[in-house]
């Protein structure tokens, strides 16, 4: 058999909509299946999924091919390893001819590191659970009440105080020290020999979906520095795209349509202890795009664990944008004052904790409710928080939800919504840092830009939905009401390229701003902001607005100027406008 028939084989056995499913969740719709495209970001779905012809695409990114391109390009493998994997989990052999050299030599490597890894996991629980060398692991396991169940299950361990523990043990099973420095396990001396990574630590081996492992962490007993030190990066394990205990957590999160985040491997294990089973834990960094991604095709609801005080406000805060962007609705929940997972399951128990979940808050407006209730008065405080915002409203890719997600931090701050966007436009520009205070504080200070970019999306939705009102606005100055530039585009190609009736699939072609493209996509996608007995209120009200404008704009020339005579004539014309709506 070649690599063409077993390629056949693999075909036949495997169903792409089984595959894919394990990474991204599927609905059905009609003869196909649907979900977020893990590809690109976007909020409404448009990776589509054939069962019958075993293919895929996305019409949102254009990606697409069968269960082995997929497997490529979601694990970022070569072919030969793609069919490889397949190949193992439909139990079909391959021949072991035909390999390019590079290749086999990769697999091959990986395969020893398999190996090198499995058997220090062993090493290590053997010395945690049988020697005498390991009593203080297992003493501080007692200490955080962790049963000797969790303690198989997870292939707990303990790594004795010595430099050569681990090197004497991987040389009496004849394994390469080279490649146990290879796996992250020993480091090399100047000498050429080696010594123990992990020592007088207990040890949380790391596992991949197939419950093989890659990595390990260790958690120091003592008061020593650093508390916790993980596997470096190896061919096997990439610190940014793991999560702790996702290998036997995602049937849970995909059943409950539910991921809960917690720091620490010890939250995880006790949670896990008490019968919360969707569960998982970042390997001591921040959370990654990465390892959201991997979440996203088990669930699209996460909660994530941060304490209410100035580093949780900016976990959270730098999370957000993540979470976005990959299309996960992200809640955050809070403990008491003292609390952390370990502390608050451990003495209130399970039942109390999922009564928790209950009160989850949205992680932006968690992030606004510590900001506001840590911010300075005035001015100053404004400045703070702004300074603070802004490389977050930066990281969000798609402008529609920037736009939207920029209005609620206006309204919650007070923050004059031109200022933010101003700001925003200077950093992104790179024409300043906008580290200047005094500049920002003036630009908020002054609040006398009339725009309001909370019209934008609503302005374009109109037109989008609503063809026909776009000749009473052709003629009129629509701009002085539209403040983002990339909208001001969109709606322009409508203006002068579209016709009532016209086929809006085509609008996007008109278009040379890739932003622009993205943010006309996913208003195409979303419902319309009017009804059909509320469109004569609305143009009445845009139309109001652009006049409003260019009445505010002849009173700061007229003002400038010195043209009292048509400052007061403006000022009366205005005045008279606004008195019918008051004595209504």
């Amino acid at each position: 058999m070649d690599f063409s028939e077993a390629k056949e084989e693999v075909r036949k056995a495997a169903d792409i909509v089984e595959i894919i499913g394990q990474h991204v969740q599927l609905k059905k719709r009609g003869q196909n299946h649907v979900g977020l495209c893990p590809f690109h970001s976007e909020r409404s779905p448009s990776f589509t999924v054939n069962q019958d012809k075993q293919i895929y695409h996305c019409f949102g990114c254009g990606r697409g091919g069968d269960v082995f391109t997929f497997w490529m390009e979601y694990h970022n493998l070569t072919f030969p390893q793609s069919l490889k994997d397949l190949a193992e989990r439909y139990n079909i052999d391959l021949p072991r001819y035909g390999d390019v050299a590079a290749e086999r030599e990769k697999t091959e490597l990986k395969e020893q590191l398999f190996k090198i890894n499995d058997l220090a996991a062993d090493y290590f629980h053997t010395t945690l659970v049988k020697n005498a060398d390991g009593r203080p692991g297992r003493d501080y396991f007692s200490r955080r009440h962790i049963s000797r169940e969790t303690i198989s299950a997870f292939r707990l361990g303990y790594a004795v105080n010595k430099w050569d523990g681990l090197v004497n043990y991987l040389r009496s099973k004849n394994i390469s020290l080279g490649r146990g420095g290879k796996a992250g396990l020993l480091v090399p001396k100047k000498d050429g020999d080696y010594y123990d990574r992990f020592r007088g630590r207990i040890i949380f081996p790391i596992f991949d979906l197939n419950r093989r492992v890659i990595g390990f962490g260790g958690r120091i007993l003592d008061d020593s520095l650093p508390k916790y030190i993980n596997t470096p990066e190896t061919p096997l394990y990439h610190k940014g795209d793991s999560l702790y205990g996702l290998d036997s957590a995602f049937k849970d999160i995909r059943e409950r349509g539910l991921a809960i985040i917690v720091e620490g491997y010890m939250d995880m294990l006790v949670l896990r202890q008490q019968g919360i089973s969707n569960v998982v834990a970042t390997l001591g960094t921040a959370l990654t795009s990465n390892q959201v991604r991997r979440l996203k095709g088990y669930t699209r609801e996460v909660a994530v664990l941060f304490d209410p005080d100035d580093a949780g406000r900016e976990a959270a805060l730098k999370s957000f944008p993540l979470f976005l962007n990959g299309g996960i609705s992200a809640k955050v929940l809070v403990l008491p004052q003292g609390e952390d997972p370990d502390s608050f399951v451990n003495r209130y128990g399970s039942d109390e904790f999922k009564e928790l979940l209950r009160g989850e808050t949205p992680i932006f407006d968690f992030y606004l409710d510590q900001a506001l209730a840590h911010m300075d008065a005035g001015i100053d405080g404004q400045i703070k928080v702004l300074n603070e915002v802004l490389p977050i409203f930066m990281d969000i890719e798609q402008g529609a939800i920037k736009s939207l997600y920029v209005h609620r931090f206006s309204e919650k701050t007070g923050i004059n919504e031109a200022v933010v966007w101003e700001e925003l436009r200077r950093r992104e520009d790179k024409r300043a840092e906008s580290r200047d205070t005094s500049q920002i504080k003036n630009r908020l200070l002054s609040g006398q830009d009339p725009r309001k970019y909370g019209s934008d999306l609503q302005f374009l939705n109109l037109l989008v939905y609503y063809p026909e009102t776009i000749d009473t606005f052709r003629d009129q100055e629509w701009e002085l009401i539209i403040s983002d530039p990339e909208i001001i585009k969109i709606i322009r190609v409508f203006m002068e390229k579209r016709p009532p009736g016209g086929d809006l699939d085509r609008i996007e072609g008109f278009l040379d701003s890739p932003v622009a493209k993205e943010q006309l996509r996913p208003l195409l996608m979303s419902e319309p902001m009017y009804t059909d007995e509320s469109v004569s209120q609305a143009v009445n009200e845009f139309v109001q607005k652009i006049a409003s404008v260019k009445r505010s704009q002849s009173m700061r020339k007229a003002s400038a100027e010195g043209d009292i005579e048509t400052l007061n004539r403006l000022i009366k014309a205005r005045h008279d406008l606004d008195l019918p709506s008051k004595e209504n």
